[in-house]
């Protein structure tokens, strides 16, 4: 454990003294810069205007340059966005139309076939019921049998009803 709080300490220690002399070199490199300016003042004078011009022109494309692209930027979000919600919106016209269109057909063809079954049940029960009520009181003529036969038994139902020892 000693090792490691020494190890720490060094490492500290040389870390303090790497920003003391980083300190020290910048305040000598401005010294020197101030002593060259006052022994060449025509020439600061002309380095210092060259670099308050040359950062104007600099500065302002450099704004241009970003207001481009922050507006490039925002003018494609903005058009992707009207796209994105352009499409969604046709999506969901279509997917609108096409439930609506699935659920008329399917309520139509279920009352069409509840009609239908219900019809069918109805007729089937009043055929039963006209059958029961005048079962035995209609006689049917088979195929191919003569049309005035119904006739003829009539007559002699007739008959037998006037004479009936006479059979």
């Amino acid at each position: 454990m000693g090792s490691e709080s020494v190890g720490t300490s060094l490492h500290e220690l040389k870390n303090n003294t790497h920003a003391l002399v980083q300190r020290v070199y910048r305040s000598e490199q401005v010294q020197q810069s101030l002593q060259y300016a006052n022994e060449n003042p025509i020439l600061t004078l002309f380095l210092a205007l060259v670099v308050a011009m040359g950062t104007v022109p600099f500065l302002m494309f450099m704004f241009f340059v970003l207001g481009s692209l922050i507006f490039t930027f925002s003018g494609f979000l903005v058009v992707e966005g009207f796209l994105l919600t352009t499409a969604c919106l046709v999506l969901a016209g279509i997917l609108s139309g096409a439930a609506f269109v699935a659920i008329s057909l399917t309520l139509t063809v279920s009352a069409t076939w509840f009609v239908v079954s219900h019809g069918h049940e109805m007729f089937t029960t009043v055929k039963s019921h006209l059958q029961d009520h005048f079962k035995g009181t209609i006689e049917t003529i088979p195929p191919g049998e003569d049309s005035n036969r119904p006739q003829q038994d009539k007559e002699e139902h007739e008959e037998k009803e006037k004479n009936p020892n006479a059979a």
